[in-house]
């Protein structure tokens, strides 16, 4: 069993409180929804709960551990996707899963056409990105989530320029990875209902 957890948690950007006193708890198979309106700290709170920015007050646990004292064992259980697609145009559909595969640091082999059919973009190997739609290219950036085992998915926007059937997809496999003992926070303008799981909720900003 993984736990991980966030403790009164504060973040003041430019003299502007974005949340305060924020307490939450995910265990295996827990799905959370951040949501607000622009700027009122959805990116924020997933990139404190990464580990990217330090919060002004309050802690984030892994497994009872804060994660700043043990920032390689979190690290290795995460993978956190934000909202740029983080793919190259130029390169072929391929090519950037390779490089995706590579940066990763995983060592074990990759399906990488199994990883396409999942993500709704089978046999796009050769085609070069910039020929692609804005919602395939934000599946492609989500193949990352492939790379490694990771426990836990922090994603921003995952349902950003997705069609109705891009949207069911990434849905789908937000419910399978969580119904697997993983667990998910992800960050989206609306309130979202998925496919009869149990959804966490977190609102931002005023109702």
């Amino acid at each position: 069993m993984s736990i991980f957890s966030v403790k009164n948690l504060e973040c003041i950007r430019r003299d502007k409180v974005l949340f305060q006193g924020l307490d939450f708890m995910l265990e295996d198979g827990d799905l959370l929804q951040i949501d607000g309106i622009n700027g009122s700290g959805k990116s924020t709170l997933l990139q404190l709960c990464v580990g990217l920015i330090r919060a002004t007050t309050g802690t984030i646990f892994w497994n009872a551990e804060n994660i700043i004292d043990c920032r390689y064992q979190f690290q290795s259980n995460i993978s956190y996707i934000g909202h740029a697609d983080g793919i190259k145009a130029d390169l072929t559909v391929q090519e950037n899963i390779t490089l995706m595969h590579s940066l990763s640091g995983s060592p074990a082999a990759v399906d990488y056409p199994s990883i396409l059919k999942l993500i709704g973009v089978a046999g796009t190997e050769k085609v070069f990105v910039k020929r692609l739609s804005a919602g395939q290219r934000r599946r492609i950036g989500l193949a990352r989530l492939f790379m490694t085992p990771a426990k836990l998915w922090l994603l921003d926007e995952p349902f950003n320029t997705l069609d109705k059937y891009g949207k069911t997809i990434i849905e789908q496999l937000i419910v399978q990875h969580c119904a697997t003992g993983g667990m998910v926070i992800f960050a989206a303008h609306q309130l979202l209902e998925m496919a009869d799981y149990t959804l966490q909720h977190i609102h931002l900003g005023h109702h």
